[in-house]
Formats: structure tokens, C-alpha cells, sequence
């Protein structure tokens, strides 16, 4: 059998507020991919849109990021990134995908493993990771 894809989740929205069902999302994603015996998810990544939505009632992107921190401190492998946040304007989904698909294939052609992120992982995967939204 080969060897699973590993892969990192990604989930983009205002999060406004971080519900009990967006992070159930994870948990029922990364169940079914590891089901289908293809794929091994080691990490995931929660990134609130920045204030530049322009959603009307948009809670300030600091607050949004600290509740969401708050809501998944107990989880070992769902983190909230503050870059899509921290943006002067409203970012397409598909620029965050790469930023963190750069930084997560930066982390893993170093061959460490090893991050404060979602994605620690103390053995390399032996193919690339794929992230996934």
C-alpha cells in the first residue's frame, strides 16, 4: 500500500464569531480523509478575514483572531493564523492557500519537522504536503 498523502487544512472566513460547528468541521473532514485510507492530516489552520471584508457587523479582526484562539486552545493540531487578518484589504481565498502552502513546503524542503504551527510533524512525510480548503 502506498503511503498516505499528508495534508493540512485550511479554513477562511470571518469567523465572526467562531462557532462550536466551525470546529467541528475539522474534526468531521480530517475523520472522512483518514477513512479513505489515501491521506494523513497533520495539521489544520483556521485564518479569520482581515477588517478589509467589509462584511457590515464584521467584529474587529484582533477580536475575531483572540476568540478564535480561545476557542481552540485544547486542540493539538487546529491553530488560527493571523495572516489573512492582518491584510490592508480583503484577500482572495486563493492567495491565502499559497502562503500557506509556501510556508508549509519552505518548513518541509528544510526537513525539520519542526514549528510552533499546526503542522509539527517530528518525521518528514515521504511526499509533499497538500493543503486542502
Amino acid at each position: 500500500m502506498a503511503a498516505r498523502i499528508p495534508l493540512v487544512l485550511l479554513a477562511c472566513g470571518s469567523f465572526n464569531p467562531i462557532t462550536h460547528q466551525h470546529m467541528r468541521l475539522f474534526e468531521l473532514a480530517r475523520d472522512h480523509l483518514h477513512q479513505t485510507g489515501r491521506f494523513h492530516v497533520i495539521g489544520g489552520i483556521l485564518s479569520p478575514v482581515s477588517d478589509g471584508y467589509g462584511k457590515q457587523g464584521l467584529v474587529l479582526a484582533k477580536h475575531r483572531v483572540a476568540m478564535a484562539r480561545l476557542a481552540l486552545q485544547s486542540s493539538d493540531w487546529v491553530s488560527v493564523d493571523e495572516w489573512e487578518s492582518q491584510q490592508p484589504d480583503w484577500t482572495e481565498t486563493v492567495v491565502t492557500m499559497r502562503y500557506h502552502y509556501d510556508r508549509i513546503l519552505k518548513r518541509y524542503r528544510e526537513g525539520t519537522g519542526k514549528d510552533s504551527g499546526p503542522t509539527a510533524n517530528p518525521q518528514p512525510p515521504t511526499s509533499k504536503p497538500h493543503l486542502h480548503s
